[in-house]
């Protein structure tokens, strides 16, 4: 399957914002890391705090990942060096609904691999709620591994 990630342009950064603000805000509350009422403000200071400067924002790069030049979905990653080795950080990866189920994930995965090589990023991290099966065993057949838990109790 042919992926390409191609820089992410003003257009499809503005959309990507505004839904993302609510689907991470959406991803806490079901994690039970935030209240609903005030979830749609702490996403908005978090990527505010994160690209301060949208797309000019210093190490990080967002890609619209294509399929047969069609948009599929989005990339983000923070890119930086530590201990001298150059690192990335996926801080979103998503397939629009309708390329779900079809391979369109393993395939955006080995595209990261090959634009990491590429750049000689060294080691990809990111995180993934537990409640995101899904996502993690695409994760783990794609060779990622577990590097710890946060766990929740909640007391009546």
């Amino acid at each position: 399957m042919l992926i390409k990630l191609i820089p992410m342009n003003e257009e499809t950064f503005n959309q990507y914002y505004n839904y993302s603000l609510k689907e991470y805000a959406n991803e806490h509350v079901k994690a039970g890391n935030w209240k609903e009422d005030d979830a749609k403000q702490k996403a908005r200071e978090q990527f505010e705090q994160l690209l301060p400067d949208g797309l000019a924002t210093k190490e990080h790069v967002l890609f619209s990942v294509l399929h047969d030049e069609k948009p599929i979905g989005i990339l983000w990653l923070h890119i930086q060096s530590s201990n001298e080795e150059k690192q990335a950080f996926i801080y979103d990866i998503e397939l629009y609904d309708s390329e779900r189920g079809k391979g369109l994930g393993s395939a955006t995965m080995a595209a990261l691999d090959e634009y990491a090589k590429s750049e000689s990023i060294k080691q990809i991290r990111l995180h993934v709620f537990a409640h995101n099966q899904r996502a993690i065993a695409l994760y783990e057949k794609m060779g990622y591994e577990m590097t710890d838990h946060q766990m929740l109790k909640r007391l009546s």
